[in-house]
């Protein structure tokens, strides 16, 4: 099980981005929202957006290290590979650890759902 995340796991063009945006399914949670999309490559990659309403650099930046976490952890449940653009809500710093967790794994099973019924 390998639980790293290499930089081919990030999503880093703005073309990728756009087209995930115009063409991408929408989940949306309470603590944060996403966008999902299959791709066409071996592996799933993952990008995080955080609002600076969310609060500063600090705040965010912690957020996008749990939500990559979580990702790097749980990637084998994705059944295919898939394109994530995670959008956090301000509420999910007052979010217990395990409390998220369970969120993005709600998430996470949503979308392979999605995925393989598509």
């Amino acid at each position: 099980m390998d639980e790293t995340l290499s930089p081919r796991e990030r999503i880093r063009k703005k073309k990728d981005f756009l087209l995930i945006y115009k063409e991408g399914r929408r989940y949306k949670g309470k603590y944060f929202n996403l966008i999902y999309l299959s791709n066409n490559l071996s592996f799933s990659r993952i990008a995080i957006v955080v609002s600076r309403k969310t609060g500063n650099a600090v705040k965010r930046n912690k957020i996008k290290r749990w939500m990559r976490d979580l990702f790097r952890r749980n990637k084998e449940l994705l059944k295919s590979s898939v394109d994530i653009v995670i959008f956090p809500k301000k509420d999910i710093l007052e979010l217990s650890w395990s409390s998220l967790q369970q969120e993005y794994l709600a998430a996470i099973e949503f979308v392979s759902q999605k995925t393989q019924s598509s």
